[in-house]
């Protein structure tokens, strides 16, 4: 089932309500009550169709990203190191980075 942010609040509510007057479990209206909305969309097994927020990471895998995240990147910059050698290959005694400047003539 697939609800909207405002349906689904509603929704909640209502079991609230339902479950304070109508079952008279108290406690249990609490529970619900308490619960985020997205777990209690998790455990109903709604899908919000609007999700507004998304869950925050934990320093742990915000860590493991960056580590992932900086292994591509020196994949990337190998991959294009062995590029530009085909395309660009150095010259003998020439060093990476230094450019040849053009020989004067004495004058």
């Amino acid at each position: 089932m697939k609800l909207s942010r405002e349906q689904l609040e509603r929704r909640k509510a209502q079991a609230v309500c339902f479950t304070r007057d109508v079952v008279g479990d108290e406690d249990r209206a609490d529970e619900i009550e308490n619960e985020t909305l997205e777990a209690y969309a998790e455990r109903r097994r709604i899908q919000i169709t609007n999700p507004r927020r998304r869950a925050m990471k934990t320093r742990q895998q915000l860590l493991d990203e960056i580590t992932e995240l900086t292994e591509t990147i020196e994949d990337l910059e190998d991959d294009r190191d062995q590029i530009l050698d085909i395309v660009a290959p150095e010259e003998e005694g020439e060093e990476e980075g230094e450019e040849e400047e053009p020989e004067r003539g004495e004058g």
